[in-house]
């Protein structure tokens, strides 16, 4: 237990260098809320277009609404899954890796930290495409079960961390130093961007990319949320291939399977940084200095 404190005030401690850093540039926060809003306009503008001609039931009928919970998980996802590399790689260039290490710190506790940034970057925006969506674009929310919307949220993060150490790993366990990084691309910029179902229900793929869509923890987040915040939204018709397999609750599969992908992503994410960790201290590539 008093571990765990010392590791979580040190995430604090990270967490208050990273918010000084992030707020003493005061044009770069004017630009991103302008950014923010100039973006989430562009897709609503887009939702509106294509709602018209769109099914998604059992989502209910409001395809802004859709599209708004799209956003928010690719807020949380752009961060959770592509920022643990960058921080990883910002460390070694920094030449401040051996220190950490040298440290009482855990291996993760300074990964953690220095993600604060990109936290205050990309997490307030779903608060922002809530906003948006809700004032300007006819977005309608319901909110019935909070503690399992948030439980649904809670295991999106953690199995998108958990694939985003993963990604870090391949920094010192495949000497991947430069370049791009294939686990973040092919997570990231290929199967969720094309199977995640973000703009549109995964009904509309062909079979075999559902199946595909069937290893992405945010699939099964987003059919919860859009059951449960969309006014409309069915909870009993089974979308997903699993959900016609396994006849239960399509919301209960849901929480079962990303409870299951959090604690198998996060295991193999730590478990592969820690592995690349060694293998760098072996290998006396560590740092960059040596």
């Amino acid at each position: 237990m008093r571990n765990f404190i010392v590791q979580l005030r040190s995430v604090i401690a990270f967490a208050k260098r990273e918010y000084v850093i992030w707020t003493s540039y005061k044009v770069n926060i004017v630009t991103w809320i302008l950014d923010v809003f100039i973006n989430s306009a562009l897709f609503f503008m887009l939702s509106l277009l294509m709602g018209k001609h769109a099914n998604i039931a059992p989502y209910g009928n409001n395809y802004v609404s859709f599209v708004v919970l799209g956003l928010s998980a690719y807020y949380i996802s752009y961060t959770n899954l592509g920022d643990p590399y960058d921080r990883v790689a910002r460390i070694y260039w920094n030449g401040t890796m051996d220190l950490y290490l040298l440290s009482p710190l855990s291996l993760v506790t300074p990964v953690i930290g220095i993600m604060y940034r990109s936290v205050l970057d990309d997490y307030p925006r779903v608060l922002l495409a809530f906003l948006f969506g809700t004032l300007f674009f006819g977005a309608a929310f319901r909110f019935m079960q909070p503690f399992t919307i948030l439980l649904i949220v809670i295991l999106l993060g953690i199995s998108t961390f958990g694939i985003g150490m993963i990604s870090a790993s391949s920094f010192f366990l495949l000497n991947l130093k430069v370049g791009t990084e294939p686990v973040k691309f092919i997570f990231q910029d290929i199967i969720i961007a094309l199977a995640a179902g973000y703009f549109y229900p995964i009904s509309v793929l062909p079979y075999s990319l559902q199946l595909v869509s069937s290893v992405l923890p945010h699939t099964y987040a987003l059919d919860a949320l859009r059951r449960l915040m969309i006014p409309g939204g069915n909870p009993n018709i089974p979308v997903l291939p699993i959900q016609k397999i396994w006849h239960v609750s399509p919301i209960f599969s849901d929480l079962v399977i990303l409870l299951a992908m959090s604690v198998v992503f996060l295991f193999l994410g730590f478990y592969l940084y820690a592995l690349g960790i060694e293998r760098a201290r072996r290998n006396g590539t560590l740092t960059r200095w040596q």
